[in-house]
């Protein structure tokens, strides 16, 4: 049960779920798939393989021995950019936070916070998002152009403090990188990367999260939790059932759509596959170990 025994295996499945990789492909969590490759991390190791499974590129974000003691002064998380052609981790110390790459500092530094341990860059790589984790709680931008920090507050990837555990991916971007969508204590957000424009697009009764944009930019999906307490001696950290996975329209007059119900399962993570359809996680929050895990498809326009 311990992080160190969570299965990471790759694999590739079709839109029906049939299995396309003979075998696991990598021993890795995945946070994007890019025009490059599949972009891969592990154990404070990250890589770039083909759909086939070969190695393009790979490394550290981390010496051997910056691993010795608690706190690594970096993280595990890792992201490509095609434009360098190489990833960029966050590595943070106390008073003194900066995005990184192999080849040195990608940002100038942040003296102000942790940053957190995850990270997204914008479709058109001029923003990065980093964000919400075990360190930092805020959302802050960096802004490869000008080479400046905006910080826009206090923002929820997802209410359970310990999403990143299991290291889902998230993505708030809209395709075109001209805005990012996530929720605050004001409800669902829409920010342009400066935060100089932004509006509310609808307030949850429920605690809420994983606001993720439809690829043509007209809708954006979420997802509502309700807590209830850990029993088993699993700790203190309460379960946060999924209640439901939503759609609302960006047009003045729209109002969110429930298109899946509530459940007692976890779920993590959620994607578009296109702009009708969903795909997103439920792990089963029982008693069964190793917990039972499917991915679900839904039509988010019936």
């Amino acid at each position: 049960m311990g992080r160190s025994n969570l299965v990471s295996d790759l694999i590739l499945l079709d839109r029906e779920g049939h299995t396309l990789s003979s075998k696991p492909l990598a021993d890795g969590f995945i946070t994007n798939w890019v025009k490059a490759g599949i972009v891969v991390f592990r154990d404070w190791s990250y890589s770039l393989i083909s759909a086939e499974g070969s190695p393009l590129q790979k490394g550290r974000v981390c010496p051997e021995r910056s691993m010795a003691g608690p706190p690594p002064t970096c993280t595990e998380r890792a992201a490509y950019l095609s434009t360098i052609n190489s990833f960029v981790w966050v590595f943070q110390s106390f008073g003194d936070s900066v995005l990184m790459t192999p080849s040195g500092d990608l940002s100038s530094h942040n003296h102000e916070k942790f940053l957190g341990e995850w990270l997204v860059p914008s479709p058109d790589e001029r923003h990065i998002a980093v964000g919400p984790g075990r360190l930092g709680r805020s959302l802050a931008i960096y802004d490869l152009r000008e080479k400046t920090w905006i910080e826009l507050g206090n923002a929820t990837i997802h209410p359970d403090p310990g999403w990143n555990w299991m290291e889902p991916s998230w993505s708030p971007w809209f395709t075109d990188g001209s805005q990012i969508a996530f929720f605050n204590g004001d409800g669902l957000v829409v920010s342009s990367p400066d935060g100089k424009q932004q509006s509310n697009v609808v307030h949850t009764k429920e605690p809420a999260g994983l606001a993720v944009p439809s690829p043509d930019g007209r809708m954006i999906a979420y997802a509502t939790f309700t807590s209830r307490p850990r029993t088993g001696g699993a700790g203190n950290q309460p379960i946060w059932s999924c209640t439901g996975i939503w759609v609302v329209g960006l047009q003045e007059s729209s109002q969110p759509r429930r298109l899946v119900g509530a459940t007692s399962d976890l779920t993590y993570d959620l994607r578009w596959l296109d702009n009708e359809h969903l795909v997103f996680d439920r792990v089963d929050s029982g008693a069964p170990i190793p917990p039972k895990a499917r991915l679900w498809v839904v039509d988010a326009v019936r």
